[in-house]
């Protein structure tokens, strides 16, 4: 019965669901995603990620640290942007800092506001 037990045990804590933020493509059209965050003292963002239609990224892996993030998505017909600048680039990137983003070589742009109501988990979906 021991093992049983144990094996149940190993079975359930092992199939724990991960918290993470995802950002999916609810379009008919390939999305391209970034993201920003505070980072302990540090604004930070990151992009780009490639959805294609019904399809969904992790932007941000593991426990959500913040009750805030923001998001810029674009697509060809359409962009997702908000009242928020962030550094970014066309390129992959990761940008720690959201200040002098022209002096240091990066663009300004505008993301939205995500409220994540402090939950450690959060699906954000892009829509027409």
């Amino acid at each position: 019965m021991r093992p049983l037990i144990v094996s149940a045990l190993m079975v359930l804590c092992g199939s724990a669901a991960l918290a993470d933020f995802e950002i999916c493509n609810e379009t008919s059209n390939e999305a391209f995603a970034s993201i920003g965050y505070k980072d302990g003292e540090d604004w930070v963002s990151e992009g780009w990620w490639t959805l294609q239609p019904d399809e969904c990224a992790i932007a941000v892996v593991g426990d959500l640290k913040n009750r805030y993030y923001y998001v810029r998505a674009e697509s060809k017909t359409g962009n997702w942007t908000g009242d928020y600048s962030f550094c970014y680039i066309n390129d992959p990137y990761t940008i720690r800092g959201d200040e002098n983003c022209t002096s240091r070589g990066y663009k300004t742009g505008g993301f939205f506001e995500v409220d994540t109501g402090n939950s450690l988990d959060w699906t954000q979906n892009l829509t027409d």
